[in-house]
């Protein structure tokens, strides 16, 4: 396997470095980007193996790094085959069929120059949608492939306005695949609904959000199946929850109805005031581990970001020019995304906590940028995009820089968010449809 790492990315040629779970480091420093070439195979005339392979496909296309054909035979193939996808620029071929049960799959990853298989594994239906186990499989193989995780069996939510009487408008929350396709919707009371955000558990995929009525703004939480109760009731304002990997530290924005807007530290059923000032202390971001704490405060009269340390009480400002707004951190490649204006226009930039230097990651003129969000495997940022009366939602790879829009043109869209990477792909609203 350490071999096979190693021969993919000797094609990947782009200028960064890469590292891979075999401790193994290739620096390239080629201008030019080339996709690595792929055939997926299935073995079998199966209506579900071939939406699986359909499925995967898109998946490692969505990559931008691979270049992949899909191939179907009625059994392994010939030497002859094997010569022919070598002939063509095919590195590998992967091979994937269904058992007699139809319960499992089973797929192989073939080196197609010397027809020796690298990897074999077997993968058990979980959940009840076809393209949920595609997921899951695109999932596996791109981590044997390419050393690190993606982020395929993730959701993304999101809130869509709605046409009310007359020019009322709701706010409706949606829940989507990585990629946008698919969208369901999961909160669709007659109110206006925003700033949704995932909790951390993979086994039981929760959705918190802001609801807005004539007492307060209250924060809600919902299942998948759309159940749903409140989190937190106090006067005045209830939003924005960011949670530890573990799940049992929380930290939120409150306002108590006073006009200020305070950070709160919640767990084991305590609730502990963090931040005191008279400004507004609004989207925090927090770190696996819970004691770090990056949000944004006009407390000096700007909104600026600050990292506040749990631990140690203490509190450092990242930026020292504004406006910067809606920071979220990523710990799988230790970078914060917020937003800042830029001779009037709203862009993301990108904070290392490493070298505590500072990148602008957008530059183009044509759109505001807004709520930016990272993806689980950290490669990619989720933001909106907004002109005039125009919000579209799109995802960026960090280093191909290619984009990818979520949502259509006559859509409204607001508050993205990103969920972590499950391994029993979510079935939304109870009744989801499928492939």
């Amino acid at each position: 396997m350490k071999k096979m790492v190693i021969l993919l990315n000797m094609f990947m040629t782009a200028s960064f470095v890469v590292n891979y779970a075999a401790n193994v480091s290739v620096n390239v420093g080629a201008k030019r980007y080339e996709k690595v070439k792929l055939v997926l195979v299935g073995i079998g005339d199966d209506r579900v193996l071939k939406e699986c392979i359909q499925t995967i496909q898109k998946d490692f296309l969505f990559s931008g790094q691979f270049d992949v054909s899909v191939e179907q035979l009625e059994r392994l193939p010939s030497k002859k085959s094997f010569s022919s996808w070598q002939k063509q620029g095919y590195l590998l071929a992967i091979f994937i069929n269904l058992s007699e049960d139809r319960q499992v799959f089973e797929w192989r990853i073939y080196d197609t120059s010397k027809i020796g298989m690298l990897k074999g594994k077997t993968y058990k239906k979980r959940g009840q949608l076809v393209r949920g186990w595609a997921h899951n499989m695109a999932d596996t193989l791109w981590f044997e492939l390419m050393g690190h995780k993606s982020s395929f069996s993730s959701k993304v939510a999101y809130c869509k306005e709605i046409a009310g009487k007359g020019k009322y408008c709701y706010r409706h929350i949606y829940v989507a695949d990585y990629d946008g396709m698919y969208p369901q919707p999961l909160i669709t009371t007659p109110t206006v609904n925003v700033a949704p955000r995932w909790n951390r558990d993979i086994n039981c995929p929760l959705l918190f959000y802001s609801e807005s009525s004539q007492i307060n703004i209250s924060l809600r939480v919902t299942a998948m199946d759309g159940r749903r109760k409140i989190a937190s009731n106090f006067d005045g304002l209830n939003m924005l929850p960011t949670f530890s990997k573990d799940g049992k530290k929380v930290v939120y924005c409150v306002s108590h109805g006073n006009g200020h807007c305070n950070l709160y530290f919640y767990e084991k059923g305590k609730l502990q005031q963090l931040s005191y000032n008279r400004g507004n202390n609004i989207s925090p971001s927090l770190s696996d581990d819970g004691n770090q704490v990056f949000f944004c405060s006009d407390s000096s009269g700007i909104p600026l970001i600050y990292q506040y340390d749990r631990f140690t009480s203490e509190l450092e400002s990242i930026t020292d020019s504004g406006p910067c707004f809606s920071p979220s951190y990523s710990e799988k490649n230790r970078k914060l995304a917020y937003i800042k204006r830029v001779d009037g226009v709203m862009q993301i930039f990108l904070y290392d906590l490493l070298t505590k230097g500072h990148t602008q990651f957008t530059t183009d003129t044509n759109y505001h940028k807004e709520e930016c969000s990272w993806s689980p495997c950290g490669n990619y940022l989720l933001f909106c995009l907004t002109t005039g009366s125009s919000s579209r939602l799109v995802s960026e790879h960090l280093v191909t820089r290619e984009r990818h829009w979520l949502t259509a043109t006559n859509e409204h869209c607001s508050y993205p968010t990103w969920s972590p990477l499950y391994s029993y792909f979510p079935l939304v609203g109870g009744k989801e449809a499928n492939d």
